[in-house]
């Protein structure tokens, strides 16, 4: 019985760290859009979804 838990935890945690080390490189791809680059019809939009 603790062989059997000890293993499904040991899984957990590498899956865990397997997701972690994906999520990070989705993440230093993100880049910041500043509203004075937006156009007035993308505010607008932000704006329509936000209400």
């Amino acid at each position: 019985m603790g062989y059997q838990l000890g293993l499904i935890l040991i899984l957990i945690v590498v899956a865990i760290l397997i997701s972690k080390k994906f999520t990070k490189k989705d993440s230093d791809n993100d880049q910041l859009i500043y509203e004075d680059e937006m156009s007035t019809e993308e505010l607008n939009d932000i704006d329509k979804e936000l209400d």
